[in-house]
């Protein structure tokens, strides 16, 4: 593997900082200090989300169903053991994307340029992710407990 740019290491930091901006003012969930390694047995929920405009890319986010649960409950202002928590975490988890994308576009290519996001998909996973595999860049955070990934991809 390659060692990272200077521009990689900017956006990875940006990733980190803006994850953790978004998810503060829209569900008041902190970052914590240390990342938290994910139990065994772990679900994972991985939301995607693409952008065009005078750069394309992706931005993929795995987390744990109880943290799609908490960040529900907390969008809706209900304790997370309430069904409307369990059943709308998809739907939360797909409304932070579209809100972390757009803000890291803004970011990273200003606000000067449109760009268009497509529709968040999520899907079930069983595996943990391996993000430092991935192409392009990552952060790695530990949101209220909860272990919380995200990766993003350029396209030419």
């Amino acid at each position: 593997m390659e060692p990272i740019g200077l521009e990689a290491a900017t956006k990875n930091r940006e990733l980190a900082v803006v994850t953790a901006d978004v998810l503060g003012d829209l569900a008041f969930m902190v970052n914590d200090d240390e990342v938290v390694q994910p139990p065994v047995g772990t679900i994972w929920l991985r939301c995607q989300i693409s952008y065009e405009g005078p750069a394309k890319g992706a931005l993929c986010c795995w987390c744990s169903r109880d943290f799609a649960i908490q960040l529900t409950a907390n969008l809706l202002g209900i304790e997370p053991d309430e069904s409307d928590a369990r059943s709308g975490a998809r739907d939360a988890l797909r409304e932070f994307m579209n809100i972390l994308c757009g803000q890291l576009v803004t970011a990273w290519y200003g606000t000067d340029s449109v760009f268009n996001l497509s529709i968040p998909t999520v899907e079930t996973c069983v595996e943990t992710p391996e993000l430092p595999g991935q192409p392009g860049g990552y952060c790695r955070l530990s949101i209220c407990g909860e272990p919380f990934y995200c990766t993003y991809t350029e396209q030419c």
